[in-house]
């Protein structure tokens, strides 16, 4: 489980819904599932690198010059 730092900030949004629990076992609650979802929200998944020198973009498949995409029916 992770933990907030010294320089955590809960969102403005979240902290207004938290005023609305009359009852404190149910805001610290909330408060506490909010926290931990701020959290895993700005966890960065890093991606393996990339190859510099593999082609870019998918390939066509044979005989398709892609030229289809510009013709409009009935005017072929």
């Amino acid at each position: 489980m992770m933990k907030p730092g010294k320089t955590f900030k809960l969102s403005k949004q979240t902290k207004r819904f938290m005023a609305t629990f009359v009852k404190a076992e149910d805001r610290n609650h909330f408060k506490r599932m909010m926290i931990d979802a701020q959290l895993c929200s700005e966890i960065v998944i890093k991606s393996a690198p990339r190859d510099r020198n593999a082609p870019r973009g998918s390939p066509l498949p044979a005989g398709n010059t892609g030229s289809h995409a510009y013709t409009t029916p009935g005017t072929e």
